[in-house]
């Protein structure tokens, strides 16, 4: 099995430096190509997405690397939990013994179409 990443992108813009040894945090958002103008069926889509996240206890582990030359040097990583439905518009950190609602999801990840 390839060690490649699922997920990939090829620039990261930084508005000003950041400084080793200071607490910084990220988020992230599911999103198709329309970004926050999408229809309320891919907003479903994204939450489906999450709920799949949630329901498999997976993070997303993201690396921060520099070019150098003509190598890439790894300069920092990010590990991004899912957020749980709080209630609507609102999300709070996942919990010890939460019970997601995942389990009201009639869908595989093999039914997903991106």
């Amino acid at each position: 099995m390839s060690k490649a990443p699922q997920l990939g992108n090829s620039k990261i813009n930084l508005m000003q430096s950041l400084q080793s040894g200071h607490t910084y945090s990220a988020s992230a958002w599911i999103q198709t190509a329309d970004g926050p103008n999408m229809s309320e069926e891919d907003r479903q889509r994204a939450n489906d997405v999450r709920d799949l996240l949630l329901k498999y206890g997976m993070t997303l582990s993201i690396g921060f690397q520099e070019k150098v030359g003509d190598q890439y040097e790894k300069r920092g990583n990010i590990n991004l939990f899912v957020n749980r439905p709080k209630e609507a518009g609102t999300f709070s950190r996942p919990s010890s013994g939460y019970q997601d609602p995942s389990s009201q999801i009639n869908v595989t990840p093999e039914e997903i179409e991106f």
